[in-house]
């Protein structure tokens, strides 16, 4: 999930990894995209669980629950702002 906080000039982003695929994306995937600065998250919290319906962050369409989320993760996003 990438958040922006409308006081920060950037977003950050809570990341469950596959470490594999994580390592092959990761060679300058934003840049390569042409993102702008502001879209690149600069500060990642990697989570070791994954998101699922059963563990409830995500629908049974693993669409985020952009809300629960945040609320859950409220003071890691509040330390990746800092």
């Amino acid at each position: 999930m990438v958040h922006a906080d409308p006081f920060h000039n950037y977003c950050v982003a809570l990341v469950v990894p596959s470490y594999k695929v994580l390592e092959n994306w990761a060679q300058e995937a934003g840049k390569a995209a042409k993102l702008d600065k502001f879209e690149i998250p600069a500060k990642i919290k990697l989570l070791p669980e994954p998101w699922t319906p059963e563990s409830e962050p995500v629908t049974a369409a693993l669409k985020i629950k952009r809300e629960q989320l945040k609320a859950k993760f409220k003071d890691d996003l509040q330390k990746m702002y800092g």
